[in-house]
C-alpha cells in the first residue's frame, strides 16, 4: 500500500536553510532594506491624474494618499505643467543591547507632466491640497471667433 504524505502540513518538521544561520538573517535584511526604502511611498513612478474641462477652467487632478504638501513641486514650461513628489527619508535604529546602529537614507522621485492645448501664465494657475488630492485650476484661455 502507497502512503501518500501532505508535505504542505508538515512545513514545521522540514528543515529550512533559507531559515537558518546566517543566510536566514542575511535574506531578511534584504527584505527589510526593500520594505522600508518603498514604506511611504504608495505610487512607485507613477501616479493617477484626471484631467477635464468645464466652461471656463481646465482641470487637472492628481491623486496623492499619504504625500505632505511639501514634498510636490508644480512647474509650468510653456503648455506643459509638471507635477513632481519627492520624498526623502533617513531611519536611524539604535541598538544597546547588540552595540549596533543602522541608518537608511532613501529618495523617490515621481512625476508626471500634462500637455495642455494653449500656453500657460503661472500668474493664472491655482492650486490647492486637500485629502490627499491635489486640484490645478488653469483659465481657459478658449474664445470663439465670430465670422462675418
Amino acid at each position: 500500500m502507497i502512503e501518500v504524505i501532505d508535505l504542505s502540513k508538515k512545513k514545521d518538521n522540514l528543515p529550512n536553510p533559507f531559515n537558518e544561520q546566517p543566510i536566514g538573517e542575511f535574506l531578511k535584511s534584504i527584505d527589510s532594506f526593500f520594505q522600508d526604502a518603498f514604506r511611504n511611498f504608495h505610487f512607485g513612478t507613477a501616479f493617477p491624474v484626471h484631467q477635464y474641462e468645464t466652461n471656463n477652467n481646465y482641470i487637472i487632478e492628481a491623486q496623492l494618499p499619504g504625500i505632505k504638501k511639501e514634498q510636490i513641486i508644480l512647474d509650468i514650461y510653456g503648455n506643459q505643467i509638471r507635477i513632481s513628489v519627492q520624498n526623502a527619508e533617513v531611519i536611524e535604529e539604535k541598538n544597546d543591547i547588540q552595540h549596533s546602529f543602522r541608518s537608511t537614507r532613501s529618495y523617490h522621485k515621481a512625476e508626471r507632466i500634462v500637455l495642455l492645448p494653449f500656453h500657460v501664465s503661472e500668474r493664472e494657475v491655482k492650486a490647492s491640497y486637500r485629502d490627499g488630492l491635489l486640484k490645478i485650476v488653469v483659465p481657459n484661455k478658449k474664445r470663439t471667433i465670430e465670422i462675418e
